[in-house]
């Protein structure tokens, strides 16, 4: 069948509005519609690659210091050895043994008022010089002195009963009256005793190092002390020697290497030039060491040694510190010792190398080694004294501070060949 042709539509004609169709309900059920993928634009692209940027120099930026630090360092050692030139000599290679302790006075006097009474003399001060006799202080003895008044009286009442009991008395009498004559003699001597403490003397030629009491202070009892008020400060008067010894520890490891009468070198920070000193005491009980005050660790337990300064030194002051050098008496025969940094290609066995100048050649010679001590090491064979042995001393390429461990800079042993 043949459809007709739809009539053309009449432009003046007005045009109908279609209503919107409905929209159908979606069921719950139904999945969500597939999320739309997002692409990166330039601006992303040129964030992403300012933080890959960052995290580059960022690290770089922190260690820059410490790598231009560490050029300089290297920079400051490549400098130019220098050459030393060694004589060899007899030398004794003793190591002397290093302690640290405290200076003491040899002697010291802690003298207090026994009984008590006011203060009625000082007459000297701290740093005074003192001498056997020299009176230091004194209270007043009035009632001391009645009191040695009356127990002379009873004394000597005793004294004529007893007498006049051995004379007639019975024997038991007599025994009793000596017993009391006995009791009567000691209390006059103690009563004397008392009397001779009113005034403090000194018994050593020394100083003055403190004075806790002053005229009008009541001594000899808990108001004893600077001012008169509070409790006693300890002794009345302080007086030390004008001599000194150095109190000290030696390890476990070092004592057999200690003994007494030891000549010793003594360095203080009060004293410009080494004091003399000699071991005079060594203990045979290791005491303890005592830890830190915040709790740290003890420290290992050494023998107390003590070595008193010779003569009576200027400048030297209780209480500070000094370190104690202790050579040995017996520093063993001399023998031929050339510097451990002279030695080439040392393996540390008892054979080695060492640059010798001869004329203007270097030559380098073989020796036998013996044991070291310290930076020198004793040459059994291959050397004699006067032999010139030369040396490169890479210390001094070494950088103020230092550089790293020691060898790095080629160590204590030279290994370059001598210039011919």
């Amino acid at each position: 069948m043949t459809v007709p042709p739809s009539p053309s539509p009449d432009p003046d004609a007005p045009t109908a509005v279609l209503a919107p169709e409905p929209l159908s309900e979606v069921s719950s059920d139904a999945p969500p519609p597939p999320a739309r993928e997002r692409r990166f634009s330039r601006r992303d692209y040129l964030i992403i690659g300012a933080l890959a940027l960052l995290g580059v120099l960022v690290p770089v930026l922190i260690t820059l210091p410490r790598l231009l630090a560490t050029m300089d360092a290297v920079q400051g050692a490549q400098g130019t050895p220098s050459e030393v030139e060694y004589a060899v000599t007899r030398t004794s290679l003793a190591q002397p043994v290093t302690l640290t302790g405290t200076i003491q006075p040899t002697q010291r006097l802690d003298l207090s008022f026994t009984s008590e009474g006011e203060v009625t003399e000082v007459p000297v001060s701290v740093g005074d010089p003192v001498s056997p006799g020299s009176r230091l202080a004194a209270i007043d003895a009035t009632e001391l002195q009645a009191a040695v008044t009356d127990a002379a009286a009873e004394a000597e009442a005793a004294r004529k009963d007893y007498n006049t009991a051995r004379a007639s008395g019975s024997s038991a009498e007599v025994t009793a009256l000596r017993s009391a004559y006995n009791v009567k003699q000691q209390a006059l001597k103690d009563a004397q005793a008392a009397l001779d403490k009113a005034t403090l003397v000194s018994t050593i030629d020394g100083v003055v190092a403190a004075v806790n009491v002053h005229v009008g202070d009541t001594a000899g009892s808990a108001s004893s002390g600077a001012g008169g008020t509070g409790a006693s400060t300890g002794a009345d008067v302080v007086v030390i020697s004008k001599t000194f010894q150095v109190d000290a520890t030696v390890g476990a490891s070092e004592r057999t290497r200690v003994t007494k009468g030891m000549q010793a070198t003594v360095t203080t920070a009060t004293s410009s030039v080494p004091l003399s000193g000699t071991v005079t005491g060594l203990g045979v009980v290791a005491e303890a060491g005592s830890g830190g005050g915040d709790g740290s660790q003890a420290s290992a337990a050494g023998f107390p040694v003590t070595v008193t300064i010779d003569g009576a030194p200027e400048n030297v002051f209780a209480g500070s510190s000094a370190t104690v050098d202790l050579l040995p008496a017996d520093t063993g025969e001399a023998v031929l010792a050339v510097p451990m940094m002279a030695l080439v290609d040392y393996d540390g066995g008892s054979a080695g190398h060492v640059n010798v100048r001869q004329g203007d050649e270097l030559t380098t010679v073989a020796v036998t080694l013996g044991q070291p001590q310290g930076d020198m090491i004793e040459v059994l064979d291959g050397l004699s004294e006067g032999d010139v042995v030369v040396y490169t001393d890479y210390s001094s390429m070494m950088p103020p501070g230092g550089m790293g461990k020691p060898g790095d800079m080629g160590g204590a042993v030279a290994t370059a060949e001598p210039s011919r």
